[in-house]
């Protein structure tokens, strides 16, 4: 009898919320960016999950034809200036928490992995310089240009963020060939640039990132650096139940998958995926139940989220199959926890 095939190592990705400023900068251009992120294997759909994260290569995709459909080979910069704090999650607000831009690119490095599981940043110092590298992009065959482009601008955009006024890097050095017109790369990114070079870098006067942050808040910084911990740990662990998990969330919206069908994209038969979750003691379907609680319970916290669209985003046809299951693993109703939690129905 052939030996079932191992599990897959973690395939490498990017935070979800990454696809938001390219969306952004797409309706710029007048294009239409669900269609775009369809083309290349991307649900848009799944921007509801907050958790969502996108495979290095279908985000690469992405950028290979946003810079095809605008016609703009700065896309990936342009795209850059679109960047918010939220799309880094916690991590975008201990930045902006942190005492000073130089602590905040310390936690971009530290929890790096947080925006891309490939990521290998580091950060030192140079005399009167503080460089950060931002390490190289694997399995990112199409749209690699773009994609340094968008790392380095999003660096450079959430120090102007932090600070509150610009602050320009001293230096950005490209892994990547010279554009048609390198004088907006320069202008873009308000700061002296080369490209051709080994590796992806930025680097700034130690004593401009070094000025104390208006915004500085120390117990608010350690509170969201221990939620993007607890985030980074949940993704990287790679048990057989954090890979089931994963399995149930991505095919939730569609219903409520079985067990052999999520055995099947994990490439295990079904009889060896009870085996494994029984060896960490749980089960397929208290994995499923629990998934769609602690689910149910954050989008019935969201003012943004009605019981209806929570009830289709857990997979229930009917809301009223929802509310029912609901009661009966909280002992209250959908519309009474979130009045209790606060928040209007």
């Amino acid at each position: 009898m052939p030996a079932m095939r191992q599990t897959p190592p973690l395939q490498h990705s990017i935070l979800g919320t990454f696809v938001l400023p390219v969306a952004q900068a797409l309706r710029r251009f007048g294009i239409d960016p669900l269609e775009l992120m369809a083309e290349v294997g991307i649900d848009g759909a799944k921007l509801a999950n907050p958790d969502w994260r996108i495979p290095n290569d279908r985000f690469g995709a992405l950028m290979a034809r946003s810079v095809e459909a605008s016609e703009d080979e700065a896309f990936g910069l342009l795209a850059a200036q679109q960047i918010q704090p939220a799309v880094l999650h916690g991590l975008g607000l201990a930045w902006l928490a942190s005492d000073t831009v130089y602590d905040g690119l310390r936690r971009l490095v530290r929890f790096g992995k947080l925006v891309s599981t490939s990521t290998r940043m580091r950060m030192w110092e140079e005399g009167e310089f503080v460089v950060i590298d931002l390490g190289d992009t694997p399995l990112a065959d199409q749209g690699y240009h773009a994609l340094r482009d968008y790392a380095a601008g999003s660096v450079a955009r959430m120090c102007t963020l932090a600070l509150g006024e610009y602050l320009a890097p001293v230096l950005v050095s490209l892994d990547r060939p010279p554009p048609t017109a390198p004088d907006r790369w320069a202008a873009l990114l308000c700061s002296q640039v080369a490209f051709d070079a080994p590796t992806c870098t930025l680097q700034w006067y130690r004593s401009d990132i070094l000025e104390p942050l208006v915004t500085g808040d120390p117990a608010l910084a350690r509170a969201n650096d221990e939620a993007t911990q607890s985030h980074l740990d949940s993704f990287l662990n790679q048990s057989t139940a954090r890979q089931v998990v994963d399995k149930i969330l991505e095919m939730l919206p569609d219903g409520p998958p079985a067990q052999h069908d999520v055995a099947a994209a994990l490439h295990l038969s079904n009889r060896t995926l009870q085996r494994k979750l029984r060896d960490e003691d749980t089960s397929f379907s208290d994995l499923l139940q629990d998934t769609r609680l602690q689910l149910a319970r954050k989008y019935l916290r969201q003012h943004s989220r009605s019981v209806v669209e929570t009830a289709y985003l857990l997979g229930f046809s009917e809301p009223s199959t929802f509310s029912r299951a609901f009661k009966r693993w909280t002992g209250v109703a959908p519309a009474d926890f979130r009045e209790a939690t606060g928040e209007e129905a």
